[in-house]
């Protein structure tokens, strides 16, 4: 679009510096309006006629005036001009042509009216010419420079008008053009219009410096651009050391809106949704290189700083920044797996999200970010530090690593999602390791009674494009082990319905069981879990569970039993079935049929084989550790009612 108003600007250079030559041989201007009309239409490939007067006042700066001027639209466009001029007047100072430099003292336009739009198929009334193939094959030539452009000493615009068109993006613009008088006197651009862009309001205020600064050395060119889209507002303002080449930029932005989504339209990258934002930052430039430093912002409840910067690499848009947070609250970006973050969003029915992502909207740009805080605020399990490395490169987003530091303990996770694709082909690798369990269980009754670390393991592979649509394709295992531990005695004696030691601890003080050793082990298959060993071996009880969780449908069926190590008249010794979805479950007593007391032996004796999980060296595991203990009994006992080969 700018090369082709550049293009019309030659042309109508090209027409005036004509009409001075011939004027010095004496012509009467007006016979020239019809060839002139039709040069300039066989250029531009569409109607151009000058239908009023063409005059001249001569002198060594004569004064050109051209009255009535009008482009034809496309055929198909929604009035029949594309371009009207009531009256244009140029001074060309004739000396400065003989020293090779178009000096223009003064120009005034009045009424100028462009029409610029799409119809539905996208095709623009701008496209205008055919290129040759030369021209097509032309590389891009450098930055405007001042040693063609023409110097123009004063620049008045009377009431001219333009208005932009797009029903592919529901977008209608109105825009006014003109001067305004600044400190000095100086002639500042001015453009202001509002209008519905993609469906919503836009209004859009610029105002430039003096068109004399252009060609001012050492004299920046001051900028203040004003834009709202609804709700979003943004705001620049500075100045512009080299505004024909872009150089030099020294300016401020302020930004804040109700959504980042909402951008995505102009910007075609994939953008989450979002709570309210509002961002600040200085404006710089190094070679191809856009700065944003010193970015300040607030996300919800949580803010952002650091520096980023923009530029284009392999011919792709690319990012690279360094982020901290003194304070994230992860609800805000609960948009990055598909949820929304705001408080007032309608309830989903599942406890997934299945909002999918937008493939293109990951491939049209690469980034390379990384982020910490220490100072995160969850709605469940606390956490005191993140630490995260994000890279996308072609489609393929990786979180190498994503780190939560809690108490002394870590969870560390390598993510790969390759969006590459039909489908976002994901794998996690994630290690618990000494994760304290009082930190877990901190916004409990129990926190108080509780002692131990966790340790662990989870392998996922999966693909979709929503994270319901991961979780019901995933293929893995999950292994936790927690040993050494302490156990609310309360929480123990419930789980197995006995009420008379539940009371018993409460009213004595015994606040807590010391728990030998905890494992959960499940296997993952086309999105579904299934136990391989579910076992918590306390003092007083051994909780048993087996069943599966379906993360298709979100169905839990799952039977937990306790087996208590000691004698109690009022022990239910019932076990507890657990239903339900994963968003509501269902506990309940299994009515049916009671559970014969058992054993800590017995009722280790009942599980499924354990070998499959030995090898817990690499989680942490010592020789004499009380799970390794435990592991090996199972084990020996399985080996035992096998029948012996003949």
């Amino acid at each position: 679009m700018i090369s082709q108003l550049l293009k019309w600007i030659g042309i109508v250079l090209g027409v005036l510096i004509l009409a001075v030559v011939l004027f010095l041989a004496f012509f009467d201007l007006n016979r020239l309006r019809g060839p002139l009309s039709t040069m300039v239409s066989d250029q531009l490939e569409r109607p151009f006629a000058i239908r009023g007067d063409l005059n001249v006042a001569w002198s060594w700066t004569p004064k050109i005036t051209i009255n009535d001027i009008e482009l034809d639209n496309a055929s198909w466009g929604s009035r029949p001009e594309m371009f009207t001029l009531d009256r244009a007047e140029v001074s060309l100072r004739i000396p400065d042509l003989f020293k090779g430099h178009l000096v223009l003292p003064e120009i005034r336009v009045s009424k100028p009216r462009l029409l610029l739009e799409k119809n539905a198929e996208g095709k623009a009334n701008w496209d205008l010419g055919i290129p040759s193939k030369d021209e097509e094959k032309k590389p891009a030539g450098p930055p405007i420079s001042r040693r063609w452009f023409p110097k123009i000493n004063r620049l008045a615009i009377d009431d001219g008008k333009l208005v932009f068109r797009d029903p592919t993006s529901h977008t209608e613009l109105d825009m006014n053009v003109s001067n305004v008088v600044g400190a000095s006197n100086e002639q500042a651009l001015e453009l202001t219009g509002r209008g519905r862009l993609q469906k919503e309001q836009f209004t859009l205020d610029v105002r430039g410096g003096s068109i004399l600064t252009l060609w001012q050395q050492g004299k920046p060119f001051p900028v203040s651009v004003k834009v709202a889209y609804g709700d979003t507002e943004a705001k620049v303002s500075g100045t512009i050391a080299e505004l024909l080449q872009l150089k030099g930029p020294d300016l401020r932005v302020e930004t804040h809106g109700p959504d980042l989504a909402v951008l995505r339209p102009f910007t075609r990258v994939w953008i989450p949704e979002t709570p309210p934002y509002r961002f600040t930052g200085n404006i710089s430039r190094e070679g191809e290189r856009w700065r944003i430093n010193g970015f300040e912002g607030k996300l919800g409840g949580s803010d952002l700083s650091g520096d980023l910067m923009f530029t284009m690499r392999n011919e792709r848009p690319f990012m690279d920044g360094d982020l901290i947070s003194r304070k994230l609250d992860l609800r805000d970006f609960a948009g990055f797996i598909g949820a929304s973050p705001k408080p007032d969003a309608p309830p989903r029915p599942r406890l997934l999200p299945d909002q999918p992502y937008d493939l293109e909207g990951l491939r049209v740009a690469d980034a390379d970010i990384r982020f910490r805080s220490d100072n995160i605020v969850t709605p469940m399990m606390p956490v005191d530090e993140l630490i995260t490395h994000v890279k996308l490169d072609h489609g393929v987003v990786t979180l190498q690593p994503l780190n939560f530091v809690i108490g002394f303990g870590r969870i560390t996770s390598d993510i790969m999602l390759d969006a590459s694709g039909e489908e976002i082909l994901t794998k996690m690798d994630t290690k618990i390791d000494k994760v304290p369990f009082k930190r877990l269980v901190s916004k409990t009754p129990f926190a108080d009674e509780t002692a131990g670390t966790f340790l662990g393991r989870v392998d996922i592979a999966t693909a979709g494009n929503s994270v319901a649509k991961m979780a019901a394709a995933a293929d893995g295992g999950i292994t936790v082990i927690m040993e050494d531990g302490r156990v609310s005695g309360l929480m123990m004696e419930l789980a197995g319905a006995d009420i008379l030691e539940s009371l018993g601890i409460v009213l004595s003080g015994d606040p807590s069981i010391p728990a030998r050793c905890i494992i959960t082990d499940f296997i993952i298959s086309d999105g579904v879990l299934k136990t391989k060993l579910f076992l918590m071996d306390t003092t007083d009880t051994n909780l048993v569970g087996n069943g599966s969780i379906n993360l298709r449908d979100e169905t839990i069926d799952f039977r937990l039993t306790a087996h208590p190590k000691d004698i109690s008249l009022l022990s239910a010794r019932t076990p507890v079935i657990i239903g339900g979805t994963l968003k509501e479950p269902a506990p309940r007593p299994e009515v049916t049929t009671l559970a014969a007391k058992a054993t800590a032996s017995v009722a280790l004796g009942a599980l499924l084989p354990p070998a499959a999980i030995l090898p817990w060296v690499e989680l942490g595991l010592a020789e004499d550790s009380p799970c390794r203990a435990l592991l090996d009994a199972a084990t020996k006992k399985e080996e035992l009612r096998k029948p012996k080969a003949k």
